[in-house]
């Protein structure tokens, strides 16, 4: 399933950067950011503790040991800007980039799938046909199809930005729903 992902060239995005992939297993969690970022070396995966982002989402996954985990994006290529700079990818890229996230969801039977940020979470409610409720300050809450359970969060940035003074509570509801579904 990676290898056909990783040779997928539907929206162009791939002559950016080849797909940024993690390694292919079995899962309890499922991390779904919005799209890659640039990376600096072969051996980089997505949401690498190496950013913002990955170094929150490891936090959370230190007081969570035994849960194994996947890293994934929405768009798994490089979008950028005629200058070269990361932009949002576009519907069409998302779009063409979905089936992928399915397939990774299908192949890795994950128990729980937490939908990072605003685009995130309405692009898989809107593509699955889901309305999920949204979350009360760090009370998470999910749905559950076929036997797994969608949890949209705030993105992990978001919190780095604009909420960090409550980067504990935030850890904590995030932790706290993990420990409930698994």
């Amino acid at each position: 399933m990676i290898e056909q992902i990783r040779k997928c060239q539907k929206c162009g995005l791939c002559f950016n950067q080849e797909p940024l992939l993690d390694v292919e297993k079995e899962c309890q969690i499922f991390w779904v950011g919005l799209s890659a970022k640039k990376v600096m070396s072969d051996i980089e995966l997505p949401l690498s503790p190496e950013t913002n982002t990955g170094m929150i989402i490891q936090k959370i996954e230190e007081r969570c040991e035994e849960a194994i985990a996947y890293k994934t994006n929405l768009v798994k290529c490089l979008p950028l800007t005629e200058q070269q700079k990361l932009r949002y990818p576009n519907k069409s890229e998302i779009d063409c980039c979905f089936e992928h996230l399915l397939s990774e969801i299908h192949t890795m039977s994950p128990k729980i799938v937490f939908l990072l940020g605003e685009k995130v979470y309405s692009t898989v409610a809107k593509k699955m046909n889901i309305e999920f409720e949204k979350w009360n300050d760090f009370e998470y809450h999910y749905e559950k199809i076929e036997g797994i359970y969608y949890v949209p969060i705030h993105h992990p940035s978001y919190i780095h930005v604009y909420k960090r003074k409550n980067m504990q509570d935030y850890i904590e509801g995030v932790e706290k729903i993990i420990s409930q579904l698994l």
